[in-house]
């Protein structure tokens, strides 16, 4: 009896919930007359789609397909096109993810539109009838949809989820499902969560096609490939947990801010705008990190598609780790100098921060002349700047060699109004 007792309380029981095409739903939130017609979200300078509605694929049109191969269907089926817009997206996704704190205190955030829930404390309720209630909760107080997939480990939650996407309900319990074996059967391995195109080929290859499959897998084959991950794999599909709750955001070992640009640009100072800008994104990152970079890396390229394909970068390591804008600047401007070269149209640049550590943290050198004095000047400067930033919206404020006219900046020529997060953008009601 009290192994029984034990084993119940051992049981554990996760969550995932799941918006449901996120990006098309916060376009649709502001705009209710996009409800029932095909919708398509663009990635940066409106290049390819990352974003589709069900209405889009239902026309067979495929996630990350070039805008420029669809123009006939978004023509004849009258397809709403609109660019990223991730003021929005950002603003509404954290509005969900408080949302979801209200109903267990184990959250944890794995994507901008997912999440799982630990709800091993709520195992003795109905789960379906709770799954539900997260749902209208999170419609009525964001106006987001969601699916709840609930299962006893966070794979199978993942697989869960999947089923309740296609769901009436939108909620789907998988550990009192009568047979979790017939599910994994319908499961092509290539929709388990952690296997990615290798290997899926890989497992293929040798007969395992379903999750079902994967599932009774000698170990040590999995093993012998997939390392320990594989065989904490196969376990989650039996319903053994081995993935814990991430509640913490474990320290980012690196910072990238890259574009393509909407044109060639050819000049040296264009280049130079293009990178400052960059860098001045990059610094902001790492301070809301509440991180220094300690090395640089600053890359540009042609279009692959060209003849004379020309790509280089150039990498500096820093004196002292920093996250001042006007330092990383600095050594970033040179950097582009060495890998300019005059005549090459530069479709794509950006700017990679690694050797990352705690600003508090940071390695003194004994050749560093500046005072303390000097510092905290340079720390004041970044808090003002970035919090006039945070008020009054993105580049408020924002250092000469950024660039005026910015005739490489993203294009997005068919984004809608940041409804949340701009007061310019606000909804007017007559």
């Amino acid at each position: 009896m009290l192994s029984t007792v034990l084993d119940r309380k051992a049981e554990k029981r996760f969550a995932l919930v799941d918006c449901n095409n996120f990006y098309v739903s916060c376009e649709r939130l502001f705009n209710p007359a996009l409800k029932g017609k095909p919708v398509v979200v663009l990635s940066n300078n409106d290049g390819c789609v990352v974003a589709r509605s069900q209405e889009v694929k239902d026309l067979g049109i495929k996630m990350g397909i070039p805008v420029f191969r669809i123009y006939e269907l978004i023509k004849r089926y009258d397809v709403q096109v609109y660019s990223s817009n991730y003021s929005l997206y950002g603003d509404l996704s954290g509005r969900v993810m408080s949302t979801l704190a209200y109903f267990a205190p184990d959250v944890e955030i794995y994507s901008i539109d997912e999440a799982f829930i630990d709800l091993s404390g709520f195992r003795y309720r109905d789960l379906t009838e709770y799954g539900n209630e997260i749902r209208q909760r999170v419609l009525q107080w964001v106006g987001i949809p969601v699916s709840v997939g609930i299962a006893p480990t966070k794979t199978l939650a993942k697989l869960a989820n999947l089923i309740a996407k296609k769901s009436s309900s939108g909620v789907f319990d998988l550990s009192v499902y009568p047979s979790i074996d017939e599910i994994l059967s319908q499961v092509d391995v290539d929709d388990i969560w952690g296997i990615g195109l290798k290997y899926a080929s890989w497992l293929r290859e040798r007969g395992i096609n379903t999750a079902l499959q994967l599932k009774n897998a000698d170990e040590s084959l999995i093993r012998k490939k997939m390392g320990i991950v594989g065989v904490k794999l196969q376990l989650e599909l039996r319903g053994e947990s081995c993935l814990a709750m991430e509640l913490l955001d474990n320290p980012k070992k690196g910072t990238c801010v890259s574009r393509s640009f909407p044109q060639s640009i050819d000049t040296l100072p264009e280049l130079k705008e293009a990178i400052a800008s960059f860098t001045h994104r990059a610094a902001e990152k790492l301070r809301r990190q509440k991180q220094a970079a300690s090395v640089i890396t600053v890359f540009a390229r042609t279009s692959p598609f060209r003849d004379n394909f020309y790509s280089n970068s150039a990498t500096a390591e820093l004196d002292l780790s920093t996250n001042y804008t006007i330092e990383l600047s600095r050594v970033a401007a040179q950097l582009t100098e060495s890998i300019y070269r005059k005549g090459q149209n530069f479709k794509k640049a950006g700017v990679i921060m690694t050797g990352l550590v705690s600003e508090k943290q940071v390695q003194g050198n004994l050749f560093d002349v500046s005072n303390d004095e000097e510092k905290q000047r340079s720390r004041n400067l970044m808090s003002v700047m970035d919090a006039i930033n945070e008020i009054y919206g993105r580049d408020t404020l924002r250092f000469a060699s950024t660039g005026v006219m910015q005739v490489w900046k993203t294009k997005s020529e068919q984004r809608s109004p940041k409804y949340t997060t701009c007061w310019q953008d606000l909804l007017e009601v007559s």
